[in-house]
């Protein structure tokens, strides 16, 4: 059981997304700005790139290179409309959001130079091309009554009234967005490599978070082991396969493989390799959503089932560069898979808590029964093995699971629980972005705590 305990309020994001269809023309205006967008982006990068090489780099004492940095003038949007009058044509806001972009890059690039920043580290700013065929921008201050549910359109600054298609509110997931005490902050217009129009609503409002206390019943904690396989192993000795798992891009590889020599047939340039170009992206699509639905239901099914569960931090990139199952590894889609776990733990609705070991706990070999730790199973051929001090005989996953819960228990009991943070990321309607193209996706932060959707 878990005693709730009411905290102090806390501010709450979560976002709506949702499936437009714009008219030609307003399709022809959300083309340009998204064209404005990248180059006011890029021509920051660009300013700031000189400014770096022609003064900043010249001088070598740093107090004058911070008073230098402060003088520094950058071109406006103001001073861009100007110049290119084309500008005009397109939202402010969408551009004012252009230029902030480029400056979290950068502050983002130099609070992971100075180790500031926490996860992985961030590489210097980069240009934008319009060859990545994924754009998106942000309106920041839109109208609070932009999102009509009853005749199914959102109200976007400059393109009017654009139509979205939404099957309803089942099982009340859309309370949070149609109640009324929230609040809208932004809308992001995003269209992805199938050509495809999403516009993502930002929402806020304040709530109290209640803290959950684990009092110890054994029958309510899990660990899930990862398994390139079966996706997970469980302390119960269940996989993922029995919940429905499906390596999809695995299942769906032929007709990706046909779809992708076909676009390698194609002329450079040509219209039709265009069209088969789309076509790969929708197949792609259609993957990831397969795989993002497998996903909500498995960890809805865990957090609704379970007051504990306990999982491991992995690299699993650098496990795919030494490993000859590395499709498997990135077909399973780990990560999106423990944030989504996180965030759904951490909601006041579900009474559970996750707790993420620590990325060198030796989950794999520590003998559950004993503690023993057996340095032969750093070999990832022994799948099974017997303990030499108490000679109980253990399945390598299921060991290692029934570990990771044994942890979570631990961790939980002593009133601590390791929620891993996605800090840095400021634009919370592209993380939502992230997640895949569901007809709506939430995101939730607080505290420090950025994590993801429905």
């Amino acid at each position: 059981m878990i005693k709730q305990l009411v905290a102090n309020t806390e501010t709450q994001h979560r976002a709506l997304k949702l499936r437009i269809y714009p008219t030609k023309e307003q399709e022809i205006l959300i083309n340009k700005t998204f064209g404005c967008c990248r180059q006011i982006y890029n021509n920051r990068l660009f300013e700031r790139n000189e400014f770096y090489q022609n003064v900043i780099k010249n001088e070598s004492d740093k107090n004058k290179q911070k008073e230098l940095w402060k003088k520094a003038h950058f071109s406006t949007e103001k001073e861009m409309k100007a110049k290119f009058p084309y500008m005009t044509e397109v939202s402010a806001q969408a551009l004012c959001s252009a230029t902030m972009f480029a400056e979290v890059a950068y502050k983002n690039f130099f609070s992971s130079i100075k180790g500031n920043r926490a996860g992985a580290k961030v590489g210097k700013p980069k240009f934008k091309s319009k060859k990545s065929n994924d754009f998106s921008y942000r309106e920041c201050n839109p109208s609070e009554k932009a999102l009509n549910w009853n005749e199914r359109k959102v109200k976007v600054p400059k393109l009017g009234e654009v139509k979205f298609r939404h099957s309803g509110n089942k099982k009340g997931k859309l309370d949070f967005f149609l109640r009324g005490e929230v609040e809208l902050k932004s809308i992001t217009i995003r269209k992805n490599p199938a050509n495809e129009y999403y516009a993502v609503l930002l929402f806020e409002r304040e709530y109290c978070h209640k803290k959950k206390i684990y009092e110890g019943d054994e029958n309510q904690a899990i660990g899930l082991d990862f398994s390139p396989a079966d996706f997970y192993i469980n302390s119960d000795g269940s996989s993922g396969k029995d919940f429905g798992y499906v390596a999809q891009k695995q299942a769906n590889l032929k007709k990706l493989t046909k779809l992708q020599r076909r676009l390698m047939r194609k002329q450079i340039g040509s219209n039709n390799r265009e069209k088969a170009r789309v076509k790969v992206a929708r197949m792609e699509h259609y993957i990831a959503e397969c795989r993002n639905d497998w996903i909500e239901k498995e960890t809805k099914r865990l957090v609704s089932s379970y007051q504990v569960i306990g999982i491991e931090d992995l690299n699993l990139k650098g496990m795919m560069k030494f490993s000859r199952n590395a499709k498997n590894y990135g077909d399973a889609s780990w990560g999106n898979f423990t944030n989504k776990l996180l965030w759904k733990s951490s909601l006041n609705e579900n009474n559970c808590q996750v707790v993420k070991a620590d990325r060198f706990f030796a989950s794999s070999q520590i003998c559950h029964c004993c503690g023993f730790k057996n340095p032969i199973t750093k070999n990832l051929n022994i799948r099974s093995w017997t303990c030499p001090e108490c000679g109980a005989e253990h399945i390598r996953d299921v060991n290692a699971a029934i570990n990771l819960k044994m942890n979570a228990i631990k961790t939980v009991g002593q009133g601590v629980s390791e929620f891993r943070s996605v800090e840095g990321v400021e634009d919370l309607a592209t993380l939502a972005l992230q997640i895949g193209a569901s007809d709506e996706a939430e995101n939730l932060t607080g505290d420090g705590q950025n994590v993801l959707t429905l």
